[in-house]
This record gives C-alpha cells, structure tokens and sequence, in this order.
C-alpha cells in the first residue's frame, strides 16, 4: 500500500477538497483538475482550489511551493474521484449524521485515504456518546493504524490497530453503518504483519450496510 506523505498544508488542503468533493459540485471539479490539469480550471473549480490555497486566484497551475507533488496530488485527487462515485453510487434517503458519515467514510476507507477517513469520523465522534462513540472512535483507530503503517510508524499502527480492534469487538454489531464484523475477522491476524515493515499489508475493505 503506497500513501503518499504531502507537507501539512497540501495534506491538509487535499483533505478539505476530497471530503467536500463527496457532495458538492464544485470540490469534485477542483478534483478532476488536480486529477487530470492538461488545462487551466474554470470557475468554480478554480475558486475552490484557490480558496485552499492550491492555486493563486485566475492561477492556471499549481503554487510553486506545491509543484513538486502534482503527481502524488493526481493520483490523490484520481482516488478521491473514485470514493465520491462510490459514494454517490450507494448513497440512499437522508440519514443521520453518524450513518452518512459512516458511509462516507467507508467510500474513502476502500480508496485508502485514511486521513479524509478519521477527519470525517472525528467531526461525528466530538458529539457521540455511549456504544455509538466507543465504535466510532475504534473505526478511527484502525483506520490511522493503515495510515501509520503506510508511513512506516509500525508501533504506533501496532498499538492502534489492537486498541481500535477492542473497541469495536466491545460494542453491539450494527451500532455502525458498515459491516465492522467482517472488518474485525479480516484484521484479526494483522498485528503480527505489522511488526515487520517488510510484510505487505493490503487493508481490508469497509463494506457499508446495506
């Protein structure tokens, strides 16, 4: 698993971009420029990259300071186009807060974009409480646990991995949105490959419910 590692603010302006690009319009077209930027973008795309501070204001390419990851940033932006879709593809009536973002972040989960996966869990588990908030915050451990390892912060992926695990295994199936039963099967053995920075680690899928 290869994830890239931007300076704080790309990482952070990308973040903003791919998680509003889920639902709104004019974040998916600044990704689809990112993406692919063989043109200068156009209207909203470029309001929505310059008020991140990705391009100057009427820019037609990347801030300088940014240039030298336009490539990590496309295949970051290409991913996220790829969650939005999943996302939309199976996104059902209005839900609750917790459930949209459940769903929400399982679309980035299985993209592998496990920083936009805890900002969207984090922004829900502040307000959480009781069975509800113990499960959110063991998705979230697991999810920066992949994020660690890709990083190679193998104890902190380690300790994470088996804290977020306990969490989840302690509250009631289907307290979540997502099928954290066959997430909790599919990391069971995982501790052990994540002693060992030479063992390939392939995150499993986040499947929401149906």
């Amino acid at each position: 698993m290869t994830i890239a590692r931007f300076p704080l603010p790309l990482r952070n302006a990308l973040a903003e971009l791919v998680i509003a690009g889920l639902e709104e319009e004019d974040a998916a077209a600044a990704l689809r420029w990112l993406a692919s930027p063989a043109a200068p973008p156009a209207g909203a795309a470029a309001a929505r990259l310059a008020a991140v501070h990705l391009i100057d204001a009427g820019g037609a390419t990347l801030l300088e300071v940014h240039a030298p990851h336009a490539e990590a940033a496309a295949a970051h932006a290409a991913r996220a186009l790829r969650a939005r879709e999943a996302y939309r593809g199976r996104r059902g009536p209005a839900a609750a807060p917790a459930e949209r973002a459940v769903r929400q972040a399982a679309a980035l989960w299985n993209e592998h974009l496990f920083f936009e996966v805890h900002e969207v869990l984090e922004a829900v588990w502040k307000t959480a409480a009781g069975d509800l908030r113990q499960a959110l915050q063991g998705l979230i451990q697991i999810a920066v646990a992949f994020h660690h390892h890709a990083h190679g912060n193998l104890r902190g992926a380690r300790s994470l991995l088996v804290e977020g695990r306990a969490r989840l295994a302690a509250v009631p199936p289907g307290t979540l949105a997502a099928n954290t039963e066959a997430l909790l099967a599919a990391t069971a053995r995982m501790e052990t490959a994540f002693r060992d920075a030479t063992t390939a680690v392939s995150p499993p899928r986040l499947e929401p419910s149906a």
